[in-house]
């Protein structure tokens, strides 16, 4: 079985605001823990959602709408 854990998007992820030596620390031994059990696959993380991009196929059309999804572009 494989799983994901995503922290939720608040305005300080969104601006790429680290979270506090404290919850780092424990996040670091945590991962560690993971290592050690062999269960661990990846720590790649992921970017803000103001970085990316949602993609809608409708009737043969491609429509990308940008970032915190404001501008639309064909």
């Amino acid at each position: 079985m494989r799983f994901m854990m995503i922290v939720k998007a608040n305005k300080d992820s969104e601006a790429g605001v680290m979270p506090d030596e404290k919850l780092i620390a424990a996040m670091t031994k945590y991962n560690e823990e993971m290592a050690k059990a062999g269960v661990l696959l990846d720590l790649a993380g992921l970017q803000p959602s103001s970085k990316g991009a949602r993609i809608k196929f409708s009737a043969g059309k491609r429509t990308v709408i940008d970032g915190p999804f404001v501008e639309t572009r064909s």
